[in-house]
C-alpha cells in the first residue's frame, strides 16, 4: 500500500493516516472519520474512505 497517497484532499488525510487510525483502535468508518476527519469536508472521498477502512480491517483481522 503506497501509505503517501492521498485519500481525502479537503484534509489531506492518507491512506497511511487511515491504517494508523484503525491501528489505533479504529474499528469503523465512524471511527476513521472522527479520528482523521477524513470524509467531513466535500463528500467526494466518502466511498474510498470506506472501502479502504473495511480493507484495512480485513487485513488487521488475519
Amino acid at each position: 500500500m503506497n501509505r503517501k497517497k492521498v485519500i481525502c484532499p479537503c484534509y489531506h488525510v492518507t491512506k497511511g493516516d487511515i491504517a494508523d487510525a484503525i491501528e489505533s483502535g479504529a474499528d469503523s468508518y465512524k471511527q476513521v472519520k472522527k479520528m482523521t476527519r477524513a470524509g467531513k469536508g466535500c463528500g467526494k472521498c466518502k466511498k474510498k474512505v470506506k472501502k479502504l477502512t473495511k480493507n484495512c480491517l480485513q487485513n488487521n483481522k488475519r
